[in-house]
This record gives C-alpha cells, sequence and structure tokens, in this order.
C-alpha cells in the first residue's frame, strides 16, 4: 500500500525542511513547494491527504490558494 502523500507549502526554507524530514520520518510522500504560486499548481495538479500550508506567502497567499481549489 502507498503512503498517503502530503503537500507543505512553506517559503521559510527552515521550518519547511523541518517539517518535510518529520512528516518522512512518519511513513508520508511529502512533496514541498516554496511560494505561493508553485504551492497553488501542486495544489490543482494532484489530490492530496493533507495540504499544510503557510498563510503568509510570496506570490499569493494561503488564502488564495484555499479559494482556488
Amino acid at each position: 500500500m502507498e503512503a498517503p502523500t502530503i503537500l507543505v507549502i512553506e517559503d521559510d526554507s527552515a521550518v519547511r525542511q523541518g517539517v518535510v524530514d518529520a512528516l518522512t520520518w512518519s511513513g508520508y510522500q511529502v512533496l514541498a513547494e516554496p511560494d505561493g504560486l508553485a504551492g497553488r499548481r501542486a495544489a490543482l495538479a494532484a489530490r492530496y491527504r493533507l495540504l499544510l500550508l503557510d498563510l503568509v506567502l510570496p506570490g499569493c497567499s494561503g488564502f488564495d490558494i484555499l479559494e482556488s481549489l
């Protein structure tokens, strides 16, 4: 059985890497994006079990991403 995939959208690289490391260690597949535009593209391109996103992002906000889903 394939592990669930989680999308992480976070512009702070240290926070993003920490979240990715913790989720990967817990057995999840993780896709991480560094800004709102890339995150929105990824969110619209596939289905994820969970979306973790910062609300204040360069490119577009987390609220903009949620509205587009």
